[in-house]
């Protein structure tokens, strides 16, 4: 017996596939994680793959192991970040134009938007917690109380020995111990919500990313009633027609008020405001869009006439355009 087989296999009840053959490894980690190139690094004669998948809602934490060194070249991710953390062996990898080493010493966290390059040694056990993109952002958006107008960067590592590090691992440790334990925590759907919301704050605030500043900055005070009445008549009115004065006379105040307030509170117009409501409703959308669903047809819904434009400020927003948000999820 190999001391592979010897050693305990985390999330064991939760045994995906087993295989020697790298095709179909190919197939079955790409419908996991993204389609990707998977090629033999070094001699190819101990090929023994095996994964392990625990579903955590809009997360999933796989524990995967090749047995042989191996190189993936899994271009953009584009719906997933991964955090990267291995038990044994290690891990070189190419994330955007940076070079890092996962270790058990040390974490990596792959970004949605930037090509993803590795080259895993002979049985690197390795364990990837998968976040869902659009979870991720929206989760940004409710601790900035803000939209997110930017795709999330994130330096790919944190410092070996950190404590940054050190807590991501023995968090990382708690989830997998209580999953092995197959506790009533990870059966019920309060649960699984708050696990997500805890794991995914500790990646905004752990791993140095394009919003950390923002995430850092002193809480501003709470807005006046005005303002949220006004964003409350705008959520429920998004994809109709209406004004500026529309907005003010919901909101029961005049137009220089509702202006001032949303400047001072919100760091915007209220028509800018707006337009992202409606650009997070298209977003939805598309996300739901069945085969019959068209990009036209929805940002016509969400008031956005100048599809040239809208697509350009979608584009911007997101990182993508929106028939690529459309093709990705249908």
């Amino acid at each position: 017996m190999s001391d592979q087989d010897e050693t305990p296999v985390p999330m064991s009840r939760y045994f995906l596939f087993e295989t020697s053959d790298l095709d179909e490894a190919r197939e079955r980690v790409g419908k996991v994680f993204c389609r990707h190139r998977l090629d033999y690094a070094g001699r190819g004669r101990g090929l023994a793959i095996r994964q392990h998948l625990a579903p955590l809602g809009r997360l999933a934490l796989s524990h995967i192991t090749y047995g042989e060194e191996v190189e993936i070249d899994a271009g953009e991710p584009e719906n997933w970040f991964m955090v990267h953390s291995v038990d044994r062996g290690g891990c070189e990898m190419q994330v955007g134009n940076r070079y890092v080493s996962a270790s058990p010493a040390m974490s990596v966290i792959s970004s949605a938007t930037l090509p993803l390059h590795m080259t895993w040694t002979e049985n690197c056990d390795h364990l990837v917690l998968k976040v869902d993109r659009s979870a991720l952002e929206r989760h940004l958006g409710s601790l900035l109380n803000d939209a997110v107008t930017r795709p999330i960067e994130f330096y790919p590592k944190l410092p070996t020995g950190s404590c940054e590090n050190q807590g991501y691992r023995r968090a990382l440790n708690f989830v997998i111990e209580e999953i092995d334990q197959d506790a009533t925590f990870f059966r019920t759907q309060v649960g699984i919500r708050h696990l997500e919301q805890t794991l995914m704050t500790m990646l905004l605030t752990t791993f140095r990313n394009n919003y950390s500043e923002a995430l850092a900055a002193p809480v501003s005070p709470s807005a006046p009633r005005h303002v949220v009445r006004a964003e409350d008549f705008m959520i429920a009115n998004a994809d109709r027609a209406i004004s500026v004065e529309d907005i003010a006379a919901a909101a029961g105040v005049g137009v220089r008020t509702l202006f001032d307030g949303f400047r001072r509170f919100r760091a915007t117009t209220p028509m800018a405001r707006l337009r992202t409501m409606r650009l997070e409703g298209v977003r939805k959308d598309l996300l739901a869009a069945d085969a019959s669903a068209s990009v036209t047809d929805i940002a016509l819904k969400w008031g956005f006439t100048n599809l040239g434009r809208f697509a350009d400020t979608y584009r911007k927003r997101y990182g993508e355009l929106p028939s690529h948000t459309l093709k990705r999820h249908r």
